[in-house]
């Protein structure tokens, strides 16, 4: 069932467009892509295919007026349904609560005024689980043929679901579907016999829509060990940090490196004092090393951290997954 937010169409004043016309588009959701904060995707049903909005690009504004998010136009217009990739401005403050602003779109490279629609909405979604594809396909070359043995991991290391599939010459596809509650988690896979050609390729997709978010990872024939592809779902939206603000405090490199069960940081500058907390917000331990580099050991449980780290120029926030 689909979820309609409760927008409010503004009239304009366009030469190229109506009141009707911008009423043919149907707003599905807007909110932040399920894999990273970095982006705000805008989900949209065009119910008049004989307006195409040709070359068309969203802006999110903020009621302050100040640009929370742009996309950059790659579509030649907008079909029945179209997914569009927000890019969010570097530095802005994630609006854990209700967004309040407005939605607009512009068509010919942003040369022309098309439509606005006021917000007032969590850009996080809220559902108690959110849609999750795993999938496995042939990219290119030759046939990937054989068998594979596939897991769905929790963030605790826990076997969530597990199973083995074939790939074919008829059938170089493979999916999975999931709903999910909002964490950490990993698909991991293990090819069952030799080696054999293609482009095979692991992937976690957040719906079936052209365009969906998704994120993939190569799978290496001659990994030793399982191929893993680590998936956030919507780990943003725990609300530990305004993402994007976390990255516009970086003014130095902070390099924080998994090593088995330990931790190492490193910093440019001498760091005086290190806080380390899980995902929830919970404290996790707190260290003076007084030195450029420090190994912490740790047996923290998978999933999504942050680092707090003092230098001389002050604090300093990155995230991590462990």
């Amino acid at each position: 069932m689909k979820h309609h937010f409760s927008f409010f169409l503004f009239l304009f004043s366009s030469t190229a467009f109506s009141q009707t016309a911008c009423d043919s588009l149907d707003i599905i959701s807007v909110q932040y892509s399920p894999f990273t904060d970095s982006v705000i995707v805008v989900s949209v049903e065009n119910n008049n295919t004989e307006i195409i909005f040709d070359y068309p690009g969203f802006v999110l504004i903020d009621n302050n007026g100040d640009t929370l998010a742009k996309e950059t136009v790659n579509y030649f217009g907008i079909g029945q349904q179209s997914v569009h990739s927000l890019t969010v401005r570097p530095g802005v403050q994630n609006p854990l609560e209700n967004f309040v602003g407005v939605l607009q779109l512009y068509t010919g490279f942003f040369s022309d005024f098309a439509c606005e629609w006021q917000l007032n909405e969590p850009l996080c979604s809220t559902n108690e689980c959110d849609s999750l594809i795993l999938a496995f396909e042939n990219w290119g070359g030759a046939l990937v043929l054989g068998d594979f043995a596939w897991s769905l991991l929790d963030s605790a290391d826990v076997v969530i679901e597990s199973g083995t599939f074939s790939m074919e010459a008829q059938g170089q596809h493979w999916e999975e579907r999931f709903c999910l509650p909002k964490g950490m988690y990993s698909y991991t896979l293990i090819a069952l016999g030799e080696p054999t050609g293609g482009g095979p390729t692991m992937t976690a997709s957040a719906g079936v829509w052209y365009n969906s978010p998704t994120i993939q990872q190569y799978f290496s024939w001659f990994d030793n060990d399982s191929s893993t592809l680590e998936i956030p779902l919507f780990m943003n939206c725990f609300g530990v940090q305004p993402p994007n603000g976390i990255e516009e405090q970086e003014t130095e490199n902070i390099e924080i490196v998994r090593n088995g069960n330990s931790l190492s940081v490193r910093s440019e500058k001498q760091m005086q004092q290190i806080e380390l907390y899980a995902v929830d917000g919970k404290l996790m331990g707190t260290y003076a090393p007084k030195s450029n580099l420090i190994l912490l050991p740790t047996e923290l449980p998978h999933g999504l951290y942050f680092v707090r780290v003092k230098t001389p120029d002050g604090w300093v926030t990155q995230k991590f997954v462990f």
